[in-house]
């Protein structure tokens, strides 16, 4: 109960300075067609999740049904969303929901870790070029320290995530410290949980160094999801009246991708407060930002439920998740 104090009054501070009219008169105001635009982008966007993730393991020799991937990605995203863990806490769910059926759970793991590797290099360029394109259209220069040093920033970690993978497609142990000798040692009750890392590795070297191509169409795959994702976010703000320039649409995407590093519910109000500060900084539109948070909120409810719909439909409890994943360190 805390941890809902502090977030319920950045909300009710939010609602109270803004005022909720101006965003029930733009929810009541929606499009039917602009609704059912963002509907249609939406399922593309998840399908997108599902078909590069199912390109991995066909790779890795096994390949899940379609629906069965779509499903675990919904399922994952909305534990990630609600477990403080980085979003990492639905990776288990998604390999618990995929494996058996001819997928072995260390295939299932790589699968998953591959499949994350291939988004983050897509959300890593997606950065770089939303900031080139706030800098290219409203005139940023190398001296403006935000957007030079979050560029810096995230080209560090793309580096570091191409040394990661040129190392494991030339048959490197980047995490052999996971299970080597010296940890063995250490805590040898997890000697079970170290064989199935060094598994996991074995899989995502030899993807790295056998399917060059699958890895390329992943990559590629990533690059237009992000897209893709831009025009849904355009699509859905549009289907309530709002047209905000790209450079300002980026800058809520980013915004929201870093509001959701806190998960719900002390994530919430972290959204709307975000939404407020980028609209009100680049459009000088605060209270425009408060309703763009709103509608952005509402867009993750419905993905969070549909994933809780894919967890109870499996039988597998929140409540049971959220100790596990904190017993697992994640």
């Amino acid at each position: 109960m805390r941890k809902l104090i502090l977030p319920l009054l950045v909300l009710a501070v939010l609602a109270y300075w803004f005022g909720l009219d101006q965003a029930a008169r733009t929810l009541a105001h929606a499009s039917a067609r602009g609704l059912a635009v963002y509907a249609l982008l939406t399922a593309l966007v998840v399908l997108g999740y599902a078909l590069r993730w199912r390109l991995v393991a066909t790779a890795l020799g096994a390949a899940p049904p379609l629906g069965r991937l779509t499903a675990a990605r919904l399922a994952g995203d909305a534990v990630g969303s609600l477990v403080p863990s980085a979003k990492l806490a639905g990776e288990p769910v998604r390999v618990a929901l995929v494996r058996g059926g001819g997928t072995s759970t260390v295939q299932a793991t790589a699968g998953v870790a591959i499949d994350r590797l291939l988004e983050l290099f897509g959300n890593l360029v997606a950065v770089l070029v939303y900031v080139a394109v706030f800098c290219a259209v409203r005139g940023a220069t190398w001296t403006d320290r935000t957007p030079v040093g979050l560029a810096a920033a995230t080209l560090l970690l793309l580096v570091a995530l191409a040394a990661l993978l040129v190392r494991l497609r030339g048959g490197g142990r980047p995490f052999a410290a996971l299970y080597g000798a010296r940890a063995r040692a250490l805590v040898p009750r997890l000697a079970t949980w170290m064989d199935g890392v060094r598994h996991v590795e074995d899989h995502l070297a030899r993807f790295f160094h056998e399917h060059p191509r699958a890895f390329l169409l992943g990559a590629l795959s990533s690059l237009l999801i992000e897209a893709l994702t831009i025009v849904q976010y355009h699509a859905l703000l549009a289907a309530f009246g709002i047209a905000l320039d790209l450079p300002t649409l980026v800058l809520v995407l980013l915004g929201g991708g870093l509001a959701n590093a806190a998960p719900l519910p002390a994530g919430l109000g972290a959204l709307e407060a975000v939404q407020v500060a980028v609209v009100g900084a680049v459009a000088g539109r605060p209270d425009l930002g408060f309703v763009v948070g709103v509608i952005v909120r509402l867009h993750q409810t419905l993905l969070l439920v549909l994933g809780l719909a894919v967890l109870s439909y499996r039988g597998i409890s929140l409540a049971r998740l959220r100790p596990a994943a904190q017993r697992a360190g994640v």
